[in-house]
């Protein structure tokens, strides 16, 4: 449409969608935010790894706080991660022990 005028972030949407990279541009603002969504504490011993369908994994440095992530953080870390992609793209999370790959 000639002489309409669009916003930036809409323009950029409507190509990474043409494109089919919307959901991996989701998924790289997980990680460059997640200190942000979950707090510094649990971001020093936690990190997201990559997803499986709608399943946000999670990589952990310990079996110690596998157990307190998925017992007691489980849901709130969920919420926070809707919220911020503003979507329900994400399903649920699984918790696992693994690398944490320096950022």
């Amino acid at each position: 449409m000639a002489g309409e005028t669009m916003r930036i972030g809409d323009v950029l949407d409507t190509l990474l969608r043409k494109l089919g990279l919307d959901k991996k541009a989701r998924d790289a603002r997980i990680v460059q935010e997640w200190e942000r969504i979950v707090g510094p504490t649990i971001a020093r011993h936690s990190a997201p790894a990559g997803m499986r369908g709608k399943i946000l994994i999670v990589n952990v440095d310990s079996s110690v706080w596998l157990a307190e992530l998925s017992r007691f953080f489980k849901e709130k870390i969920l919420a926070a991660v809707r919220a911020e992609l503003g979507e329900e793209r994400i399903q649920d999370i699984r918790f696992r022990i693994g690398e944490l790959k320096e950022s």
